[in-house]
């Protein structure tokens, strides 16, 4: 008996000097690897024996909204489960505590309450900030690749109204974009043209209604920079405020410089197509003259600077790994004189929050931030709307599923800016994508504030009381007079026609007409004969008809979707504003729309070149369904323009619905390949004559 309890005493001891695991016993750690308010950084400890367990941030009740889990992990016999947090990771601002959540799936409840396990965060390493303190916020998106012929991804247009979607749900002041909004890839000249209109359409169609601000990437340029440049200005809004248009055989300028929120954002852009990226410089010295001015000229005045550019570095900073051959083979190299230029700028002013897209590479794989080694601006890498890429196998590798989109939401605040990054499709906030930037008024030194080499955005449009967008001002001149009543009789009578902004004008008895009656009441008034241009009751009517109106433009018009005037206006109306207020911006974007080069017809006009000399050219136009067509084969007949300084016949015609988007060209026996978008003044060719159906390239034309 003694021996057996002396047995019994022993095995007492070994078994309490051993780790114990009581059933449903969990525990949280957290070991932080910075002393920083608000960094994440470090590694969590979650102890447990058994079960599936869901860990979040969490406020003093429950987790945060709109935050996805930070990790889910699953025990099945007693161990430490170890999760690390990167660099600069950070504490959501509303975050207290972390929590973990046993459940098998993802659990309903994710209360304080609830959870098996709760880690209170120390208050000296909380920001001392709230959401309430946030100056701003804005969405920053790349890689959009919007495509309307080979569809290289599946969910393009989704996805670009997913982001749209997250950012009116977020509430952001404003959106910016780091390049590539179109894909524009198979080879013809024109095609980002038909590629913009579904980038704007989609825009028009959401819940979206602030200011979109866009840096120019290489796919805008991939089939001619002259050319993709232009349709870039177009198709983003920038026709209206870059000063320098360009002449032509040169590139207008597509890089310029805003102050929004009250701090500084500085659209760089590419200038050669970035291809091959080895051998062409794609900044040219004037571009980094300007930038160097700006920066001389707003470092250390207490506001943020961010510069958006499309491209990366080799080997260099964030979006691709550095210590080893990046993911992806088109950086910037620095045996070109202006990388090299730009990379010492990144150096000098280190104060600069510097934004880049172009690899796709999935948040997840942690190439989203680098200061290198302090020694630089802080970079931080945006990943792709349109698609992201993993490193699997040591390879980049393309995951086209629906789920797989990512921009940043960010909340500025006065001594942190929160790059938070979120899954676009599932409008969720990831923590393990959460990053501190550091403002810049804590990194800058003293300004020079020179004011050499410095273009500023300029907004060409004119105030909304301007006499230009008053009733009855037809020449949109400085006051009313009998010239504006003669400019509606010379309309009348076919002799000359009136912009959208001229019609609007016009109607000055709120008829929905333009007609002799308005040419004869700015007649009298302009003759004193009538103290007021409209009476009461004609003002009434008029601003009961603006909300028709003002909905009309905004589909009419949705080419400028991306434009200031376009949102402003769209905000206006889908928040019921007044009637004075939507007349003052409905002609804000008719002004645009009277000035800008953006082709606003849906028919296009298409051009054929017979290089082959055939007797008639029709062209056979069906749907993307292959189901139906125009008229059956051959086609439709198309009329002969002129015979070219080629010696060839060009021929047109315009095609008449959305629904035919897929033509070819035929003589009735022989064809050409078949083309899977248009756009307006293209003209095909056929180059290559090797195959039954012969291939085409275009080029752009007018006549």
């Amino acid at each position: 008996m003694k021996k057996l309890i002396s047995f019994l005493l022993l095995a007492t001891l070994i078994i309490s000097s051993l780790p114990v695991f009581y059933a449903d016993s969990v525990k949280l750690e957290y070991d932080f690897a910075t002393s920083d308010k608000g960094f994440a950084e470090g590694t969590i400890k979650l102890t447990a024996d058994s079960g599936t367990f869901w860990l979040y941030w969490a406020n003093d009740e429950k987790a945060l909204d709109g935050y996805s889990e930070i990790v889910t992990h699953s025990f099945s016999s007693a161990e430490t489960f170890k999760h690390k947090m990167y660099e600069r990771a950070s504490i959501p601002v509303e975050a207290t505590k972390l929590i973990a959540v046993k459940s098998e799936n993802e659990p309903a409840d994710k209360s304080v309450k609830n959870a098996s396990a709760v880690y209170t965060v120390p208050k000296e390493r909380l920001l001392s900030h709230k959401e309430s303190d946030r100056k701003y916020r804005f969405a920053s998106y790349s890689d959009i690749h919007l495509d309307t012929s080979k569809k290289s991804y599946a969910y393009d247009e989704l996805h670009w109204r997913n982001a749209l979607d997250t950012a009116a749900a977020r509430n952001v002041d404003f959106i910016i974009g780091t390049g590539d909004y179109v894909n524009n890839t198979t080879g013809y000249e024109g095609i980002s043209v038909s590629e913009w209109r579904s980038y704007q359409k989609i825009i028009s169609e959401s819940d979206y209604c602030n200011p979109i601000y866009e840096a120019i990437g290489n796919h805008e340029l991939r089939q001619n920079p002259i050319l993709g440049t232009y349709e870039f200005i177009n198709g983003t809004g920038l026709d209206g405020n870059v000063s320098d248009k360009g002449v032509e055989g040169q590139s207008p300028n597509s890089w310029f410089a805003k102050d929004i929120c009250g701090d500084h954002f500085i659209f760089m852009a590419l200038e050669k197509g970035f291809n091959p990226s080895r051998k062409v410089d794609q900044f040219s010295d004037a571009q980094l003259d300007w930038l160097e001015g700006l920066l001389e000229k707003y470092s250390g005045d207490g506001k943020n600077i961010y510069i958006l550019e499309h491209a990366l570095f080799y080997k260099y900073g964030a979006g691709d790994r550095v210590d080893g051959e990046p993911y992806y083979s088109l950086p910037l190299y620095d045996k070109l004189e202006s990388t090299k230029r730009f990379k010492t700028i990144l150096q000098r002013y280190r104060d600069v929050i510097f934004l880049t897209g172009h690899t796709h590479i999935s948040f997840k794989e942690q190439y989203n931030y680098s200061d290198n080694n302090n020694s630089s601006a802080q970079m931080v890498h945006n990943s792709s709307v349109a698609g992201i890429r993993y490193i699997i196998d040591d390879k980049l590798t393309n995951y086209k599923t629906v789920e797989n989109t990512e921009g940043y939401i960010v909340d500025v605040f006065d001594d942190a800016i929160m790059f938070n990054g979120a899954n676009l499709h599932f409008n969720k906030i990831d923590p393990n994508w959460c990053y501190i930037i550091k403002p810049s008024k804590a990194i800058a030194g003293e300004s020079k504030k020179s004011e050499d080499s410095v273009i500023p955005y300029t907004d060409v449009i004119p105030d909304a009381d301007s006499d230009v967008f008053k009733l009855g001002n037809v020449s949109l001149n400085d006051y009313i007079n009998v010239a504006d009543a003669t400019l509606i009789q010379r309309y009348l009578a076919d002799y000359s026609e009136l912009s959208p902004l001229q019609l609007f004008n016009a109607d000055v008895n709120g008829d929905g007409r333009v007609n002799i009656k308005d040419s004869t009441r700015i007649q009298k008034f302009a003759a004193n004969l009538k103290d007021k241009l409209t009476t009461d009751k004609e003002q009434a009517k008029i601003d009961k008809n603006i909300y028709s109106v003002v909905e009309n433009n905004l589909g009419l018009y949705y080419r400028y979707s991306s434009y200031d005037c376009y949102m402003a206006l769209k905000k206006a109306f889908r928040n019921n504003e007044d009637a004075k207020t939507l007349r003052k911006l409905n002609s804000r974007l008719l002004y645009v729309v009277d000035s800008s080069n953006v082709d606003t017809q849906e028919s296009t006009t298409v051009y054929y070149e017979d290089v082959k000399g055939w007797d008639k050219v029709y062209i056979y136009n069906y749907t993307d369904d292959n189901q139906t067509a125009a008229v059956p084969f051959p086609g439709t007949e198309m009329t002969l323009v002129e015979k070219n300084s080629n010696g060839n016949n060009v021929y047109k015609f315009t095609l008449p619905a959305d629904e035919y988007r897929k033509f070819y060209f035929t003589n009735g026996k022989e064809r050409t390949e078949s083309i899977r978008f248009y756009s307006g003044d293209v003209c095909y060719y056929v180059y290559d004559d090797s195959s039954a159906k012969y291939k085409i390239k275009t080029y752009k034309y007018s006549k």
